[in-house]
Order: structure tokens, then C-alpha cells, then sequence
């Protein structure tokens, strides 16, 4: 702090004070009075009678400062120092603003300057300290309060004069008794029975009593009071207080009095003579009635205040920001114990001050302190929720304050906060939901569209403009350019739909093309909005979501066209099942009879008769292999098969696929290679590897040229196998090689009345490729055509014999014992054809029942060795039946074979599934039902 200048009669104003002889004095009776009296009439918490020496300010009289460690401080930082200069008296408000004291060490530490008043001490014109009072808050001085310190000033003065000029000591007294009038105090004096001995003229103005009246009284006893005027009870009283001849200071009794009872506060000091006997008090009085009704109507406001705090959910608080950062609460309402769990303050205790603190959620706690500062530097509001952690358990608690400076400096706080945990969990699952559906929308590419009817707008979010092609914001995006956007053949529904739902205040759901202007493609849109209404239910506009579903729509657009694939497939499937089931049924009278006569040897034939007869067969055969084959390609095509894939001996199958063909070789001229002998492994399935291979020899005799021959090599590379067939045909030219996979297209030659189908190597090629092998073909115009089977290699199983022949089935041995087989069949002609074919084994009966029903009571009546079901009987199907048969403990062991003009690999798959032991398909082949028979009724 800078120090004041020195006064231009420095000098001279040292020599007075020296010449005083005040100096380092003893304490004085009158000066400390005055000091008192100073506080006391000023209301300050300290007053003192200061001299100011050439280096120091030295105290004779300090009221109020009790810790004061010494009676004297450095000149330099003294406030009276500035009070010599000043004409009158030397005021400063507010240290903490003043520059010249903010930084001095009684403002920043104890005792706390802020208010400071300061009345020079002059003599014989020369000033030589000042009677100064301080207090503790911010202040200013009323004129009556200036006045009095100033005539106190005026006494301490001439009671210094005195040190130079002895003046008489009733000058003394006589300004005493000003100071008193002024004041509007009273003083009084007592003996040692505190009887009055003297009262000042004061007294009257107040209690309306006549001083001379008082004397010789005796101090009326009354209960001690508080600053609410309430006793404070344990018996203490003014007597028992006063009998301690002790000083007293702001003893607060009633006294009763013409004019009612007031509430006087009483200061006085004991008197003791030279042999230090007590010998009474000198003391003053002041009426503080008003001021203690006024402490009442306080108290009573807080009382209401706590009151009506107590029905808040919450806690009004104050709080006290201090210029150092720390922190005091001057009000809680009760309700903190619930919130926080501390008690509220009391007695002006500042409470627990680091409570809240101590709870706070690690993640909060950095940065609540600072925001609270920042805004007090600002004086603005401040709002927060943050967490605290209260007996293990997180709470949310919002804060909201408005500040003002405090009087002593910093920031006060009044604000309120409630427990807002249930509001916070709502809030945070919303918004978990919020960002859940925002994702969700994202990622299934939904926004949010709405219709300003009355302006005819449409505003779109960034999602809906992304789905639109348009960018995003579109400040002026009207409805007709969103319907002329939509694809022509789509916006007249579209506009219907909007219309209507307008109209009737509904729903539009709607799904549109539109041309994206980002893009050259056609996007389909899906929206679905609702009508939003406003006073008297009149429709403004529309909100809702848009979602793009081009993709969707393109696979719904491929299911649909996949099922109608689909069901096309399966009507094409149910009617060849159909169509082979029907002709099969007279195929099996025409082939069944016709192989019967060609082998009696009862009645045979004459040789016109027997080459007619064979036409029959062939044309029968011819059509046979045709329904074969259709039936096969059309499984395939489905894939209704199953392939077993296991090691097959390439060399085995080909000698049986030899002996099987040799017949056909025979008639067309042909000669067969020997074929392979040495085995040769692949992993495929033997069954569909028969019928390749059968498909190309046959097709390498019948293509074949008069005396041609067909050759067959069997070799190994890498991981898989061939096998080659090559015959001396014509040959293909690359135009035939490119059409020889197509289904029915037989390279012309049904022209030269060579027997097939045109779907032998379709199913071959599919064939193959379901064994991950393939078929490939060689071939020149004129050098013939070399067909080979490509399989991946396998190897030979362990602990099994394989032979290069295939063992011939003995179908000429028939059982010894007598066999019953009872054949379960409604159509007559195939009933007669069957009866026909046992005609050739006597030794086989044949029983016959027509429907399901009948077969069932049979079984049950005799003890069959063989079942033969058609599976299409009047009453029920053969799956019903052999159901029923497996379920009766009667017939549950019964072999049960299915006869069916149904040939179908899905059936035949359900019928053994269902408990069949075989099943045989018409027409029959007479040779192979005898052999199958014989088969069965061996085992």
C-alpha cells in the first residue's frame, strides 16, 4: 500500500506530542470510557484513542481488539497516519476497494478491516493521532454517528490539552454529559448496594422517569434476556451478573417504565476505591426495544421461512463464495438432511462445508467448482445437474443459483436443489432410445418427412433428403415438386392416397419410384405418415417416415419371380408325375402282355406274328425311355436325387455296363473293345455312374457307322479319373457341339430313324456335374466323336474282394416251398397282368384285394410271405396303408413291396420312408419281377 505524506507541520506536530508526555503511558480510565462509548454509539466492533508517533502508531485506549498482541504498529500501514491530513473526519467505506488499503495486512487478515472512521486529535492546533472506530463488514456512518465520534474526538483532545494545560476538571464532566444528549444513551452510577448515586438527564427523554427520582433506588433485578427478548433462563439475572464485579457489556433485561416495558441493554465497568474495595459500577443504558422487535419480526420470517421450506422438495440454500475460494453455507433449509444427509447450519457455523463435495461423482467433481467460480467472476445465474454418490447409491441433483457480491467480498450464492433422479433416468433412457432409434433409422435407412399444409412445404431431415437425392437442408422444397418427382406410373395412386388422407384426417402409406436428381437410377420409396391436427381438429399437415427400399423392393421382385419359378416347377412336376403315372398304367398292360406272349412256350408265336410282337415291345420300350428320361431331367433340374458318393471301380462298371449292352451291339453291327480290366478308383455314385456310361455306349453304337466299332480307354491325371468312349461315327461339327446339350434337340437324327430321346446326354452332363466332375466331348466332321467321363479319383476301400465281374443273379432258382403273396390292386388289367406272370411259378400263390380296406383284413386273416401295393387304391393311399400294416402288431413284419405306376424320386423316397421294403415301378419288366420275386420270397 503506498504510506501517506508526511503533514507539513511534521515537526511541529512531534514536538506537541512529546511535550504531552502521553506516550507509553499506562491505560486510563477515561480514554478506554471514550473508546467504548465511541464503539458503542457508532455500532462498530472496535474502537481505539491513537497517537501517531515519528515511525509508529501507538494505541492509549482499544475497545473491542482484545487479541491485539501489542499497543503499537508500523506508521507505514497505519489508517490513522491518512488521518492527519484530513480537515474532518477521514472516512473509508470499503477497505477491500480502497487501493491504498486492500493489500494492507489488518484487511487481508485479522482483525478484517472493511469500514474504518477516523476523527483527528487536535491540540493547540497541531494533530496528533485520531479516535477512530473499524468494523468488520462494509459501511457508512450516519451524520448523528459522525457528530458523536466527533465530540468524542473533542473530549479525548482536551483531556490530551490537559497533559500540557491542566484545565478544570468540570470541562471534563460537562462534555461527558454532551456526548450522553447526543447519543440518546444514558449513564448512571451506582454504590456497592447498586443503589442509584447519580443518573444522567437522559433517562427522562427515554423512560419518562425524573432522574432525581432514581437516586437512592436500588438497580431493579430482572431475568437476563437474548436478542429476541427471550429470558435465558438458569436463573441468571442482572443482580447475579453485577455481583461478580466484573465489567459488563450489552447485558440486555426488561424494564418496566411509565411509557411500558422496554428492553434495555446495559454496559458498565466497576469502581473500585484506592485500597481496591468495590464501590459500585459507572455504566450506560440504551433503549434497544425496537431493535429487538426488529430481531423478532427477523426471527419470526426465518421461522416462516423453514416452515414453508419444509413442503419444498428440495433445498434453499445460501452460500458464501469467499474471495480466497472457500466456501460457507449462511442457510440451508431442513430438507438437506434428506437430500444429502447433513444437518443444515446453525448459529452461523458456515454448516459442513465440504458435504457436497465429498459425495460428488468422480466424473462431475473436476469441473463443478471451477464453473461456479467462473460464473461468480460474471455475477451471472448458474444452473447444473450432477451426480452424487450417497450410501453407495448415485443420485442426480439439479442446482440452480443467482448471485450477489457479499458485503465482506466474494460472491453470495442463493439458489435451490432438488433431487431430480427419476427426471434424469427418463431423460437418459429416452435418450438411449433416441440414439437407439437414430442408429436403427440410420442403419435401416428411415427419415423423418413432414407436410406444412397451409404453405404447402415439405421439410425432410438429412436422412429423408439422402433417400430423395436432394441436399440436405431444402429450405423451400414444395409438395408439387415431390409429387412431379415420383415416377409417372406410380404418382396418380400416390396423390389418391395423400388426398384421401388429408380428407379424412388418416393414414397414408404409400410405396413410389422416383428419378433421383444425384443419380441415374430409379429409387422405390416406402412412406408411412399421419395426419397432425391442430385447433378444431383441422388437419394442418402431415408427419412420418420415408425409407428406401430398392433393394427390398428388388427382392421381394426376385422372391416373387422365384416362386412363380417355383410353382411353375412344381406344376410342371405334378404334371409329368401325372402324365408318367397315366401312361405308365396302359404301358404296363401293353409291355406286361406283350413280354408274356414273347416268352410262352405254351403257345408260341409264328415268326410274322413274333417280329410284329417285338415292333410292339420296341415301341413300347421307346416310349418308356422317353417318360425315363423326362422324369430323370426333371428331377435333376429340381434336384430331387441324392447321390451316395463312395469309391467305385471304374473297370467293374464298365463290364457290366458291357453285358448289358452287347445285345444292342449285336443288332446294329457294332463291335466293343474288350474293355478295361485294371482298376481304377473315383468317388462318385455308382448308380448314376452306371447310367452315364450306358448313355454313352448306346449312343456310340447307334451313332455309329456299319461295322464301326467303339473303343473304350480308362486312365488317371492328377486327382481325377477319365473315362474316354469313342466311336467311328460321322462326327460333329462345332455349330452340332454347340447345340448338343439342348434337351430334345437330337442333331437331326430322327431323320435317319435312329431311336432316342434327346435328353440322354442332358442328364448325363447334370449328372456328372452333381459328382463335381464334368462330361466333355471331342469331335471332327468324319473322324467320329470321342465322349469323356471326367470324376475326381478315389481310392479302393480296405478288407473287401472287388472283382472286374458283375455276378449275374441266379433268376432261374425258385423256393421248394409253397409262397403266398397277396397283391392289394384296383385296376383289373394290371390285377390280370400280374396273375399272368405268376401263371410261370406254380409254386406262387397269388391272392388279390381290390381296395385298402379288404388288403388290411386279409393281412390280418392269413399270414402272407410277401405284400405287392399299388400305391393308389379307392380308399386310401399306399402311404395310409403300409402305415397302418407297420403299426398293427399282427402285420408289422410283413414284407411289403410298392408297385406304382407313380415314379417319382420324391415318392419313392416317401413310401420307404414310411415302411416300405422296395419299390418297383411300371410297366414291369416280366424278367425282372420274376427275378425281384424270387429275391424276395428267398429271403
Amino acid at each position: 500500500m503506498p504510506p501517506a505524506p508526511l503533514p507539513a507541520d511534521e515537526s511541529h506536530r512531534l514536538a506537541t506530542l512529546h511535550a504531552a508526555g502521553i506516550l507509553d503511558t499506562a491505560p486510563e480510565e477515561s480514554f478506554n470510557t471514550i473508546a467504548q462509548c465511541a464503539a458503542q454509539l457508532t455500532g462498530c466492533a472496535i474502537a481505539a484513542v491513537s497517537l501517531v508517533d515519528a515511525d509508529r502508531e501507538w494505541f492509549k485506549a482499544v475497545y473491542g481488539w482484545d487479541d491485539l498482541p501489542v499497543r503499537e504498529i508500523p506508521r507505514a500501514i497505519s489508517f490513522c497516519n491518512h488521518a492527519l491530513l484530513a480537515d474532518g473526519m477521514f472516512e473509508v467505506p470499503d477497505a477491500t476497494r480502497d487501493p491504498r488499503f486492500a493489500n494492507n495486512p489488518f484487511v487481508t487478515g485479522m482483525p478484517h478491516v472493511r469500514a474504518y472512521a477516523g476523527e483527528p486529535l487536535r491540540v493547540d492546533g497541531a494533530t496528533l493521532g485520531a479516535l477512530c472506530v473499524i468494523d468488520t463488514r462494509p459501511r457508512s456512518f450516519t451524520a448523528e454517528q459522525r457528530d458523536s465520534l466527533r465530540r468524542l474526538a473533542q473530549v479525548a483532545s482536551e483531556l490530551l490539552s490537559t497533559r500540557l494545560r491542566q484545565p478544570p476538571a468540570e470541562d471534563e464532566r460537562t462534555r461527558l454529559l454532551d456526548f450522553a444528549r447526543a447519543s440518546g444513551d444514558w449513564m448512571w452510577e451506582t454504590d456497592a448496594q447498586l443503589r442509584y448515586t447519580w443518573v444522567s438527564s437522559t433517562f427522562e427523554a427515554v423512560t419518562g422517569l425524573p432522574p432525581a427520582d432514581m437516586r437512592g433506588e436500588v438497580l431493579a433485578d430482572s431475568p437476563l434476556l437474548d436478542n429476541l427478548g427471550t429470558p435465558l433462563g438458569g436463573g441468571r439475572s442482572l443482580h447475579v451478573l453485577l455481583q461478580r464485579h466484573q465489567p459488563i457489556t450489552r447485558v440486555i433485561t426488561d424494564k418496566l417504565t411509565p411509557r411500558g416495558t422496554l428492553q434495555v441493554s446495559r454496559s458498565a465497568v466497576p469502581v473500585f476505591d484506592a485500597q481496591g474495595r468495590f464501590c459500585g459500577y459507572r455504566g450506560t443504558a440504551r433503549d434497544v426495544s425496537a431493535h429487538i422487535a426488529a430481531e423478532r419480526r427477523t426471527h419470526a420470517q426465518a421461522e416462516l421461512l423453514r416452515k414453508l421450506s419444509s413442503q419444498i422438495p428440495g433445498v434453499i440454500f445460501q452460500l458464501w463464495l469467499q474471495p480466497d475460494g472457500s466456501t460457507s453455507y449462511t442457510y440451508a433449509s431442513d430438507a438437506s438432511r434428506e437430500l444429502f444427509g447433513v444437518e443444515p447450519p446453525r448459529n452461523d457455523d458456515g454448516g459442513d462445508k465440504g458435504s457436497v463435495c465429498r459425495m460428488l461423482h468422480p466424473d462431475d467433481a473436476p469441473s463443478l467448482m471451477p464453473s461456479l467460480v467462473a460464473a461468480s467472476r460474471t455475477l451471472t445465474p448458474w444452473q447444473r445437474e450432477f451426480r452424487i454418490v450417497r450410501d453407495g447409491v448415485v443420485r442426480w441433483i439439479e442446482t440452480r443459483t443467482v448471485p450477489e457480491r457479499h458485503p465482506a467480498g466474494g460472491t453470495l450464492w442463493h439458489g435451490f436443489s432438488s433431487d431430480v433422479t427419476a427426471r434424469k433416468e427418463i431423460e437418459l433412457a429416452l435418450r438411449s432410445s433416441e440414439e437407439r432409434w437414430s442408429l436403427a433409422a440410420e442403419a435401416a435407412g428411415i427419415g423423418i418427412a413432414e407436410l406444412d399444409l397451409e404453405r404447402g412445404l415439405m421439410n425432410f431431415d438429412a436422412r429423408a433428403c439422402a433417400n430423395h437425392g436432394l441436399k440436405f437442408p431444402q429450405s423451400h422444397y414444395a409438395l408439387t415438386d415431390w409429387v412431379a418427382a415420383i415416377h409417372p406410373d406410380d404418382r396418380y395412386g400416390v396423390q389418391a392416397r395423400l388426398e384421401q388422407a388429408l380428407a379424412t384426417g388418416g393414414m397414408l402409406e404409400a410405396r413410389y419410384r422416383l428419378q433421383r436428381p444425384d443419380s441415374s437410377e430409379v429409387a422405390t420409396l416406402e412412406i408411412f405418415a399421419r395426419c397432425t391436427l391442430g385447433s378444431g381438429q383441422r388437419v394442418t399437415g402431415m408427419v412420418g417416415t420415408c425409407r428406401d427400399v430398392t433393394q427390398q423392393a428388388a427382392h421381394e421382385q426376385l422372391r416373387s419371380d422365384k416362386e412363380a419359378a417355383e410353382r411353375a416347377s412344381r406344376a410342371k412336376s405334378e404334371f409329368l408325375s401325372r402324365v408318367s403315372h397315366e401312361l405308365r398304367t396302359p404301358l404296363n398292360g401293353i409291355l406286361g402282355f406283350a413280354q408274356l406272349m414273347a416268352i410262352d412256350r405254351v403257345h408260341p408265336l409264328a415268326a410274322d406274328q413274333a417280329r410284329r410282337l417285338d415292333s410292339v415291345l420296341r415301341a413300347g420300350r421307346h416310349l418308356l425311355e422317353l417318360i425315363n428320361d423326362m422324369l430323370n431331367l426333371a428331377r435333376i433340374e429340381q434336384e430331387d436325387f441324392s447321390l451316395q458318393r463312395s469309391p467305385v471301380n471304374l473297370a467293374a462298371t464298365l463290364q457290366t455296363c458291357f453285358s448289358l449292352i452287347q445285345p444292342l451291339a449285336d443288332s446294329a453291327g457294332v463291335r466293343l473293345a474288350a474293355p478295361p480290366k485294371r482298376a481304377h478308383w473315383a468317388q462318385a455314385d455308382a448308380r448314376a455312374v452306371e447310367q452315364v456310361l450306358l448313355n454313352l455306349l448306346s449312343n456310340a453304337i447307334k451313332y455309329n457307322r456299319p461295322a464301326g466299332s467303339v473303343r473304350v480307354v480308362l486312365s488317371r491325371s492328377g486327382e481325377h479319373v477319365q473315362v474316354a468312349v469313342s466311336d467311328d461315327g460321322e462326327g460333329l461339327s462345332e455349330a452340332q457341339q454347340s447345340r448338343l446339350f439342348q434337351p430334345f434337340n437330337r442333331l437331326g437324327a430322327e431323320q435317319r430313324r435312329v431311336e432316342g430321346t434327346g435328353l440322354g446326354l442332358v442328364i448325363a452332363r447334370e449328372l456328372a456335374a452333381s459328382m463335381q466332375g464334368e462330361l466333355q466331348v471331342h469331335s471332327e466332321p468324319g473322324h467320329g466323336s470321342t465322349f469323356t467321363l471326367r470324376l475326381p479319383a478315389g481310392v479302393a476301400p480296405s478288407g473287401r474282394r472287388h472283382t472286374d465281374q458283375v455276378e449275374a443273379a441266379d433268376v432261374s432258382q425258385s423256393p421248394a416251398a409253397q409262397r403266398q403273396v397277396l397283391y392289394i390292386e384296383d385296376e383289373p388289367l394290371n390285377v390280370l397282368l400280374m396273375q399272368e406272370v405268376f401263371k410261370a411259378r406254380p409254386q406262387w400263390a397269388l391272392q388279390v384285394a381290390t381296395d385298402g380296406g379288404s388288403g388290411l383284413d386279409a393281412a390280418r386273416a392269413q399270414r402272407y410271405d410277401l405284400l405287392l401295393i399299388d400305391m393308389n387304391l379307392p380308399d386310401m393311399n399306399g402311404l395310409e396303408l403300409i402305415r397302418t400294416l407297420r403299426a398293427d402288431p399282427r402285420t408289422s413284419g410283413l414284407q411289403c413291396i410298392a408297385l406304382s405306376a407313380d415314379a417319382m424320386q420324391s415318392q419313392i423316397d416317401a413310401a420307404l420312408a414310411a415302411g416300405f421294403d422296395g419299390y418297383w415301378t411300371k410297366p414291369i419288366n416280366v424278367a425282372h419281377i420274376l427275378d425281384g420275386l424270387g429275391q424276395a420270397l428267398a429271403s
